[in-house]
């Protein structure tokens, strides 16, 4: 059942998911070109997977793999997994609001 903060918006900073800006992945691919470093070393210097190194540096690649994912969706999604993922993430949200860093103000899409 949706609860009150499934709806709340986390900051920037306040999100945990790993982002690179437009600028780190500009620099992976300038790295990338000068030839001096492989996929996994530029992953390990910006703190993200292979993948999405290969992923920046190769669009064409994304797209395909954006698409089979859309396509394909219902062969990923792990019923379990996604469960306990809201869960840890509304235990998150509540503890911010338990702090008072984030508003139980609710913002429409």
């Amino acid at each position: 059942m949706p609860e009150k903060v499934d709806k709340m918006r986390l900051s920037e900073e306040q999100d945990r998911r790993r982002k690179l800006t437009e600028e780190q992945k500009e620099s992976i691919r300038t790295e990338d070109a000068l030839g001096n470093t492989s996929h996994a070393k530029l992953a390990d210097k910006y703190g993200v997977s292979k993948s999405l190194v290969t992923l920046i540096l190769n669009p064409e690649r994304a797209a395909r793999v954006k698409q089979r994912v859309a396509d394909h969706w219902r062969e990923y999604h792990d019923p379990d997994k996604h469960r306990e993922a809201t869960k840890a993430t509304r235990h998150y949200k509540k503890e911010l609001v338990r702090k008072q860093e984030l508003g139980m103000k609710e913002e429409s899409e």
